[in-house]
């Protein structure tokens, strides 16, 4: 019997660190079901849910000791398969993509739409920044102070 188990990884960015991590897993066999990442100023979270052999704990403590040498953090959480079941099938649901636009993107602004998002049964999959990077001074070469913020959001039911 194979488990299931949500692998979470955060941390300072560096080249190469997904690619270490992985490539742990594929020497076990790993199966990766869903992955996902991102990177905010630096700062790495790092998703995956993986399908291991039930036999093979040593994965899970090589992965922690690759994660220990590279300087970040990570959790490990089980999943019954059941609870992975029910996530496949919410996969399926009818989804709507929100995108915000405005001079400066303020948390008010995100509160109001968030909130809007919830109050009709919606769930928040992805939040991405499409636009480049505001300056605090405008005064970078090749930053426009014209550029438009924008952000977008994904949601399902």
């Amino acid at each position: 019997m194979n488990e299931i188990v949500l692998i979470n990884i955060s941390g300072e960015d560096k080249p190469g660190l997904t690619s270490s991590l992985t490539s742990i897993l594929s020497s076990c066999g790993v199966n990766i079901l869903d992955i996902g990442q991102a990177v905010i100023h630096d700062t790495l979270s790092l998703g995956m849910v993986v399908e291991v052999a039930a036999n093979s704990a040593g994965v899970f403590r090589d992965v922690l000791f690759k994660a220990h040498q590279l300087g970040v953090n990570v959790r490990f959480s089980p999943i019954s398969e059941e609870r992975y079941e029910k996530w496949v099938l919410g996969q399926g649901k009818q989804r709507y993509i929100v995108t915000l636009l405005g001079r400066r993107i303020t948390a008010e602004l995100i509160a109001r739409l968030t909130s809007s998002i919830a109050a009709h049964g919606l769930n928040i999959d992805k939040i991405a920044r499409l636009s480049g990077r505001v300056s605090l001074h405008s005064t970078y070469a090749g930053v426009r102070d014209d550029a438009s913020p924008f952000i977008t959001l994904e949601t399902r039911a």
